[in-house]
């Protein structure tokens, strides 16, 4: 009887021992391996002009104008300098929603809220990340009233923000793709979200670059996606790296290293259709 129970009690320790190794997101997370990723997405191609807003004769016009001026659409912003993409989301990509091993520090950033504001008839920042749970912050620095209407695809949440005002907001739901911010008495403001547990998510500055730190090590796939452009499918990313229809590639992170994806191009056309 004693042979009989020692041999059911080996056979489950080589078998959780097995299903452990075989889990790499198990291993990583007990080996607390870490690496990082960095690149810059640039557009090729003669950028058009940006339009004003239809700011047009509303009535709230001289609150919303910028020194003077009526603002400029911001759904395309390519720095003159670099020709850098702002507000590409770089994210983790995974078919399902699985567990991954998540480096301490993005759970201290999940208690701190991300705010939202209204600046000049403006959503700042135009592109958000929020995970589930997460407290969201949704401002009003403007002396006049603002709704934020939050539409995504399981999500959906319509408040209004009284002047110099602010109210806050838990997104419960996760989405695969951002969804669309929208101020309905300002037609022209809108913005992105993105709602999402999986805490390895960025965009691209105003240089477009990104960096997502405290990655587990190993083979990840990530996706690219633009407002304008929805998945980046024609990306170059170099060194003969396949995009797949998801805007995704696969690459390496390896412990204690940076992968330096340098930079790599989209065609303005990609942006811009007619």
């Amino acid at each position: 009887m004693k042979k009989f129970l020692f041999a059911v009690l080996f056979a489950a320790a080589v078998t959780t021992v097995s299903s452990a190794c075989s889990n790499p997101a198990i291993a990583q997370d007990a080996e607390g391996e870490w690496g990082h990723l960095t690149g810059q997405i640039i557009v090729e191609g003669e950028v058009p002009a940006l339009k004003p807003e239809a700011v047009g004769d509303h009535a709230d016009k001289a609150v919303c104008l910028v020194d003077g001026e009526i603002p400029l659409d911001d759904n395309l912003v390519v720095d003159e300098e670099s020709n850098g993409l702002r507000d590409v989301y770089v994210m983790m990509y995974q078919k399902k929603p699985t567990p991954v091993p998540t480096h301490p520090d993005y759970e201290e950033a999940k208690a701190e809220p991300v705010v939202i504001d209204n600046v000049k008839c403006r959503f700042v920042p135009k592109a958000v990340f929020v995970r589930p749970g997460q407290k969201v912050i949704l401002r009003n620095s403007d002396p006049v009233g603002h709704n934020c209407h939050i539409t995504s695809f399981n999500n959906e949440h319509n408040l209004n923000l009284p002047a110099n005002g602010e109210v806050e907001l838990v997104l419960e739901n996760e989405d695969k793709i951002p969804g669309k911010v929208a101020c309905d008495l300002h037609a022209w403001m809108d913005s992105v979200i993105m709602i999402r547990d999986n805490p390895y998510v960025t965009t691209t500055d105003a240089e477009g670059k990104f960096t997502i730190e405290n990655l587990p090590a190993g083979d990840w796939k990530f996706q690219f996606w633009h407002k304008e452009g929805g998945y980046l499918r024609k990306l170059n990313v170099g060194d003969g790296l396949k995009v797949g229809r998801k805007g995704e590639v696969e690459l390496t992170i390896a412990k204690d290293e940076t992968n330096d994806l340098g930079a790599m191009t989209i065609a303005i056309d990609e942006l811009v259709k007619d």
